[in-house]
């Protein structure tokens, strides 16, 4: 499991006070980029060698609202990994009280950026697929 933390922006929120919904999934797509580069797994360095990761399905299960300047934490973990679709899931909560704010999922496949068709890593990215299995163990 990565601990991605971050501090809520006042732009993040809404006429209410709290954090607009659709910031969480941009949350989620901070936290995956940071939990891939902590597993040393560049975004950046797969798109350079032609190899995308576009998100097939993302949810997201509100449980309490975050506020501006609330500090919390977006843990972030491996669900399913195959070397061809990879799930991740995701829980928000409050750094200071540990509350729940959301808890989501997000689903994603490899291509070929050319062709967008599914590339299996398992045969074509050995290296790579490597690296995604060590992180699901973690």
């Amino acid at each position: 499991m990565y601990n991605y933390e971050r501090q809520v922006k006042y732009y993040e929120t809404d006429k209410m006070g709290v954090v607009h919904h659709s910031n969480y999934i941009r949350w989620f797509e901070e936290a995956r980029v940071e939990f891939m580069r902590d597993n040393d797994i560049s975004y950046r360095h797969m798109e350079e060698e032609g190899i995308q990761i576009p998100v097939v399905s993302v949810s997201c299960k509100y449980k309490s609202p975050a506020k501006f300047d609330d500090d919390v934490i977006v843990k972030t973990w491996i669900k399913k990994f195959n070397g061809i679709i990879i799930e991740l899931a995701y829980e928000v909560v409050d750094k200071n009280d540990g509350q729940i704010r959301v808890t989501g999922e997000s689903s994603h496949c490899f291509v070929d950026d050319k062709t967008f068709k599914p590339i299996n890593l398992k045969r074509e990215r050995e290296d790579l697929y490597n690296r995604f299995e060590k992180a699901a163990e973690e």
